[in-house]
């Protein structure tokens, strides 16, 4: 049986309306095929969010992968989303509701190919990389944001990046994805 290991961790600086990360890498065959890590900017981001969002991405990626395989097991270290997932917790939060949603949904498109998709909590120092994953996007992105100088933020409506602006009633977010996305959020600064 050829069996495709996730490992998937996310972390969060901040108070709130702080920044969040996840990482995540896939291993075939004791080999590390896949490492990739992201920030997280959204309103609602918590740590439990980016723990929900490392397993998403590594599943869409395992999920798009021409790879051969019978089963997938995830390591996570957050008790929480394992619990959840494996239907032994309820989700109370509502910003997890959806994220819980697209796990499930993420699994049973698996299962429908005659694929077995196990999660599977683990402490810290088992998913050791995918934490360091986790905390270089932090750090990738507190250097950009120390770089540019400047506050960066996600489009709540397309995900792109958003630049400060100045407007005639003062500074405002508005998306680059301008003009396909008209979107504009106050700058509380």
């Amino acid at each position: 049986m050829d069996t495709i290991i996730l490992h998937a961790d996310g972390a969060y600086r901040g108070k709130k309306g702080g920044v969040a990360s996840y990482g995540y890498l896939v291993k075939k065959d004791s080999k590390t095929i896949r490492k990739d890590y992201g920030v997280l900017l959204e309103d609602r981001v918590t740590n439990n969010y980016a723990e929900y969002m490392a397993i998403i991405k590594g599943l869409e990626w395992i999920k798009q992968s021409d790879l051969q395989f019978d089963k997938v097991i995830i390591f996570s270290d957050s008790q929480l989303v394992v619990k959840q997932v494996n239907e032994e917790w309820s989700v109370k939060s509502g910003n997890l509701k959806d994220l819980y949603g697209e796990v499930k949904d993420l699994i049973a498109s698996f299962e429908g190919d005659d694929k077995s998709v196990d999660l599977v909590h683990v402490g810290r120092e088992h998913n050791q990389e995918a934490d360091e994953l986790s905390q270089l996007a932090l750090e990738d992105h507190f250097l950009a944001r120390k770089l540019k100088g400047k506050e960066t933020k996600r489009c709540s409506k397309c995900g792109k990046e958003m630049v400060l602006r100045d407007g005639k009633y003062g500074k405002f977010w508005g998306c680059k994805g301008y003009p396909g996305c008209k979107n504009t959020e106050n700058y509380k600064g």
